[in-house]
């Protein structure tokens, strides 16, 4: 079986720990990282499957996903955001990403997001 390793980078752990509970219950490790260096640092150490980024701002996004993308081209994204999901999907364009993540995340969201790497994941578990 593939790793079930998550990366998730946040400045607010506190907003996550339902969805955290969530992939716990699915038999996933997840690793915290607070700041994006720490996350690419980690990334680089760790190569989980997914990192999960909550950035402080949407602008940030396509750079974090890209800088991510040169680490691991393989290793999945989903990204915390505000925009409606048709702008989203416009703005990522071409970056992969399995899928975008409301500001404050339930174990519901991270439910649908361990079923969709698990659709991409082939035999995953």
């Amino acid at each position: 079986m593939k790793s079930r390793h998550i990366m998730l980078q946040t400045s607010r752990p506190e907003a996550w720990a339902d969805f955290v509970a969530q992939l716990h219950a699915h038999g996933c490790t997840v690793g915290m990282a607070e700041s994006f260096e720490q996350c690419k640092e980690a990334a680089q150490r760790e190569h989980p499957v997914l990192a999960v980024l909550d950035p402080p701002s949407g602008e940030l996004a396509r750079s974090w996903v890209t800088a991510l993308m040169m680490i691991d081209a393989g290793m999945h994204t989903a990204v915390v955001t505000d925009m409606p999901a048709e702008v989203f999907h416009d703005e990522m364009e071409g970056l992969g990403i399995l899928t975008s993540l409301p500001l404050k995340p339930t174990a519901q969201d991270a439910q649908k997001m361990f079923e969709l790497l698990r659709g991409v994941m082939g035999n995953w578990g």
